[in-house]
């Protein structure tokens, strides 16, 4: 009987439908906390809401994001009504689908100028979220404080400052306090959430308790972290590099597995959701 972990049997899944419901690339996809709705996002600034049973589109929002949708989440405990999401021009914005006219402009400038790679949310908390981007930085926001903010420069809200872009975020499902950060020189860091502050310059002091990176990455060849995922157990950590491999991290053992497959000709991407 095959493992579920076994690449064997990953590499035999078959395509079971593709759903064509968005006019650009699909740069995001996510289930909700039932598995029945799937958000995307996409070039097209548009967040998409699907039935991932019969293929129904439940919502089709066009946000006032300018640029392509890079990341996209349900906030918990929100009935699947409220959405955060970031783009390319390194804007945040918080949409709640129930006040949609409301929540239009509800817009975080904070990365403006840059890139916002990721937004995630934190296991049981319709308030809070954290973001990362090009420029260096991985913010807290709450939404009791502030619905959106236009500062120029903004020094708000930083809960770690790297010296290179962060392009990839992960919560530990078993430990929330544990922050993993993706970073566009290969490495993975690890921090405690319980001993960041987003207080002015503390960030700046903020250290990881675990730092790991793929032992041939570790000279002058850089590849930029694009996600991280942990295992249900909180043990391993999948991370997936840009032009390059996935690599499957054991944190305390700081061990890894290279994920390969055979070569295949490369598919350029598209505008569909494939399940």
């Amino acid at each position: 009987m095959n493992n579920k972990h076994d690449e064997s049997l990953v590499q035999r899944l078959g395509l079971l439908k593709s759903l064509p419901i968005h006019q650009g690339c699909v740069n995001t996809i996510c289930w909700n906390e039932t598995g029945e709705y799937i958000l995307s996002g996409s070039d097209d600034q548009h967040l998409v809401i699907t039935n991932g049973h019969n293929y129904k589109v439940k919502t089709n929002y066009c946000t006032s994001h300018h640029a392509n949708i890079f990341s996209a989440k349900f906030l918990p405990c929100t009935n699947d009504n409220q959405i955060v999401s970031c783009s390319g021009d390194g804007i945040i914005l918080h949409t709640d689908l129930n006040r949609p006219q409301e929540t239009y402009d509800n817009q975080f400038n904070c990365h403006a100028g840059t890139t916002t790679y990721e937004v995630i949310t934190i296991p049981n908390d319709p308030n809070s979220f954290l973001s990362c981007g090009e420029d260096g930085t991985v913010r807290w926001f709450d939404l009791r404080s502030k619905s959106s903010c236009y500062k120029q420069r903004c020094k708000d809200d930083i809960l770690v400052s790297c010296q290179r872009a962060v392009t990839a975020l992960a919560i530990s499902p078993t430990s929330s306090h544990q922050l993993a950060v993706g970073c566009a020189d290969s490495t993975v860091r690890i921090y405690d959430r319980r001993f960041l502050s987003t207080q002015p310059e503390e960030h700046l002091l903020a250290q990881p308790f675990c730092t790991f990176v793929a032992p041939q990455f570790e000279d002058d060849r850089h590849y930029r972290i694009t996600s991280l995922s942990y295992s249900n157990d909180g043990q391993d950590m999948l991370v997936s590099y840009s032009s390059d491999y996935l690599y499957l991290f054991t944190i305390q053992e700081n061990r890894y597995t290279e994920l390969k497959k055979p070569t295949k000709k490369r598919n350029p991407r598209g505008t569909e959701l494939r399940l």
